[in-house]
């Protein structure tokens, strides 16, 4: 609910942001108040949606570490899931072969007992026929013999024929004993197999419900995902839109900057190139001209000289001050108009993040005199510290490298 009401606000944004662009621009400011005033509005709106634009992306980020996260899980149950098809396809196997065990044990038994019964019923038969004998039948045989060896060989036999019978029936219990044990122990074996097959079946049916309930969460991720990706999207342009409206405000205030410049570079004012230090010497430069800056992604457009706050700032050449006020991201500043050189280009300096300002538009000053004191107003690194100045140097209203032409 929180993703469909942000990406609601960001698309609302967007289109308003889109719409103001697609309008017919407002008449352009012509005070340095104005000017200001539209670079501080646009600032803030860049700032707003870059912050916005960082919040979505982080939330796409989250969202593709979470959907990494649950593939990750899910590839595992996969894993698992395959493991114990593999062992269950085994116990299957193994089941099916204990079982086939059981009931070859089961018929070798049944045969074994009709063999026996057969055997048992001829024993049966025969014991009956020596038990007739030894009732009196065998004296009758015995006195059919034609002499003493007839007749112990007839008794012999009589014995034999006990004793096998015996031996016949304690063969066949013997057999049937061990058959019926292989029979159990078959039968054991299967029903451990099918307890095995019973948890390994209950095993993939737990894994195959978190499976479904990865894949679940898995598809919302990837919902939620296209959800931030389009808010990234639609803030990533709201933030190019709230860019180039900050940039125009910026070339506005620059455009003032040079108008001013223009104002004072009266014909007679004349520059000779002959620049001094904006500071006594000592201090260190804490960012060159070109350095990245800016929240736009832009080049620092000046030379930064780190000094305590309250240091004193002097002009580099001879002019005439041009601009003596509070801008909103140079701060207190100075801008001084040098006039026309030798080589028929026009110099002028700007000194930013003033504490305060010792010198008023108009006013003609001298290289080396005092125009302000060193401060962090404006944009700066730390309102209670990042002590700077800023140093600008333009030539025919450009901004270029000041250390090119100024000492230090």
């Amino acid at each position: 609910m929180k993703t469909r009401s942000l990406l609601r606000r960001s698309t609302a944004a967007l289109a308003a942001a889109l719409l103001l662009a697609a309008c017919p621009p407002r008449a352009l400011a012509t005070t340095q108040q104005e000017l200001q005033q539209q670079m501080e509005t646009a600032k803030e709106e860049y700032e707003q949606a870059a912050e916005h634009q960082e919040q979505a992306e982080e939330q796409v980020e989250s969202a593709k570490q979470n959907i990494a996260s649950l593939e990750a899980q899910a590839a595992d149950i996969q894993a698992q899931l395959s493991a114990i098809y593999d062992e269950l396809q085994q116990a299957k196997a193994e089941r099916d072969a204990a079982e086939g065990e059981a009931e070859a044990a089961a018929r070798a038994l049944e045969e074994k007992q009709a063999e026996f019964d057969a055997q048992f019923a001829s024993a049966q038969s025969q014991l009956r026929a020596i038990q007739k004998l030894q009732h009196g039948g065998s004296v009758t045989l015995l006195s059919q013999a034609g002499n003493w060896f007839q007749a112990l060989t007839c008794g012999r036999v009589l014995d034999a024929l006990m004793g096998y019978s015996s031996r016949l029936l304690a063969d066949l219990d013997a057999q049937a004993r061990e058959l019926d044990a292989q029979r159990l122990e078959a039968e054991a074996a299967a029903e451990r197999a099918r307890a095995a097959q019973e948890r390994l079946e209950a095993s993939e049916a737990s894994l195959n419900a978190t499976s479904a309930k990865l894949a679940a969460a898995l598809q919302a991720s990837n919902a939620d995902l296209s959800d931030y990706q389009a808010e990234a999207e639609a803030a990533a342009q709201l933030t190019e839109v709230a860019k180039r409206a900050y940039q125009e405000a910026t070339a506005a205030l620059d455009n003032f900057a040079r108008q001013q410049n223009e104002k004072y570079s009266t014909p007679d004012l004349y520059c000779s190139l002959n620049f001094g230090p904006p500071l006594a010497s000592g201090f260190r430069i804490s960012c060159y001209y070109g350095a990245p800056d800016g929240i736009d992604g832009s080049h620092h457009n000046g030379t930064d000289f780190a000094a305590p706050g309250g240091t004193p700032i002097y002009a580099v050449a001879d002019g005439v001050v041009s601009a003596a006020r509070s801008m909103r991201s140079y701060g207190n500043c100075v801008q001084i108009s040098h006039g026309t050189a030798d080589d028929g280009n026009n110099y002028a300096t700007l000194y930013a993040h003033m504490s305060s300002i010792s010198v008023a538009e108009g006013q003609s000053v001298s290289k080396g005199q005092t125009i302000g004191y060193v401060g962090n107003t404006g944009d700066v690194v730390g309102r209670n510290g990042g002590y700077h100045l800023h140093l600008e140097l333009r030539i025919n209203g450009s901004r270029t490298d000041a250390l090119s032409y100024i000492p230090y």
